[in-house]
């Protein structure tokens, strides 16, 4: 009897053993965002954020990952591309690094991170970044994931819709940074490959709304037809207001990057009316596809009363995919093991794709035009 309870005792003692010796495995797995969460960009960054701890929050409540919580913390860069640098600096020096990074925001704070070396510092993956600039992909990194199409996509399926309702002669209108300048190149591209005409172009300083300059350019370039937008949202809403105070005519189209529930809110629903804007992710007030249901009841389950948002569903999406590349890359989730679950089997998300693979990581190709129409209401 003695010896089974003292071999019970050394069994227990092992298990123990085994318990503690691999702490970090049980410990929680820490995600980190580094985004705009002040600034002009604040509600995207917010936003991602709020969606991506949906999907979180959702499958801790489940019992977590390989019985893990996964914690996001969101550290503000104010859309600052220094910032960025910075944090991402410290996060590297930190000895509690986390599992991944996830939701980063704007074209020239991520192509900071990448030519100063610091992806490669902080050395984890990074899933989901809020820019679609094709010199970010291509060549890519093998740690950076994309999962929205890139803007030579959008600006592609802008210029397509503009001129398959006549427009032919096209004005652009850009931020004075690599994103805007990406969407610059790229307007050009899609309407050369058309044979349709750039008339005029405007740009405007990154982090502000003076867009006088650029309205008045566009204004007076004879025979505009569509102005592409390649702008973040509050500038987009100051070009908006001030064109069509000056008797702008020109149909307008703007890129994914745009929130139009904080353009109508700062503009007004009739003013904001017939603006076109690309998106790069399912429709989320969708009844049909099983994503945008299980999002809409994710959102309604924890913020009651708060409607569904394009950039909501983006940062669920991320969250998604990050929780399935958890999960397949098991308990201890090291770098070498998450990059091979997210380079493996596609991720099926209630309709919605995303696909990786070794070679290639951009894992969406989606986009589509929607419009505010009356009332401010964003349709399909």
């Amino acid at each position: 009897m003695r010896h089974f309870q003292a071999a019970g005792v050394r069994a227990a003692l092992v298990a123990l053993a085994v318990l503690f010796s691999s702490g970090a495995a049980l410990a929680d797995f820490k995600v980190v965002q580094i985004a705009p969460l002040s600034g002009p960009l604040a509600d995207t960054g917010k936003l991602l954020r709020q969606g991506a701890e949906l999907a979180f929050r959702e499958a801790n409540e489940r019992g977590g990952v390989h019985g893990q919580k996964v914690v996001l913390e969101s550290l503000d860069d104010g859309y600052k591309v220094e910032e960025t640098v910075r944090l991402a600096r410290e996060l590297a020096k930190h000895p509690d690094k986390p599992v991944a990074l996830l939701g980063l925001v704007g074209t020239g704070n991520m192509a900071a991170l990448l030519k100063q070396g610091v992806v490669d510092e902080v050395g984890v993956p990074i899933v989901g970044v809020r820019t679609g600039a094709v010199n970010l992909r291509q060549p890519g990194h093998p740690l950076v994931f994309h999962l929205r199409a890139s803007y030579e996509s959008e600006m592609d399926k802008l210029v397509e819709m503009a001129s398959a309702i006549g427009s032919r002669q096209f004005g652009v209108f850009y931020q004075d940074d690599p994103f805007g300048h990406d969407g610059l190149e790229s307007a050009r591209k899609a309407l050369g490959k058309r044979k349709l005409t750039l008339v005029a172009s405007g740009g405007y300083a990154k982090n502000t709304t003076q867009v006088e300059a650029a309205v008045d350019t566009l204004i007076k370039a004879a025979g505009v037809q569509a102005i592409v937008m390649a702008s973040n949202t509050q500038a987009t809403a100051a070009f908006v207001q001030a064109y069509r105070a000056r008797g702008g005519v020109a149909q307008l189209y703007a890129m994914s990057v745009n929130n139009d529930r904080e353009i109508v809110e700062r503009i007004g629903a009739q003013r904001a009316r017939g603006l076109g804007i690309v998106q790069v992710v399912p429709f989320p007030f969708s009844g049909v596809m099983p994503l945008a249901r299980e999002y809409q009841k994710a959102q309604s389950k924890q913020h009651p009363g708060v409607p569904p948002t394009v950039t909501g569903i983006e940062g669920y999406i991320y969250g998604k995919v990050l929780l399935e590349a958890l999960r397949r890359a098991g308990p201890q989730a090291t770098r070498e093991a998450l990059v091979k679950a997210l380079e493996g089997a596609p991720f099926e998300l209630g309709g919605y794709v995303i696909d990786f693979s070794p070679q290639n990581h951009e894992g969406s190709q989606f986009v589509e035009l929607t419009i505010i129409g009356a009332g401010g209401k964003l349709m399909r």
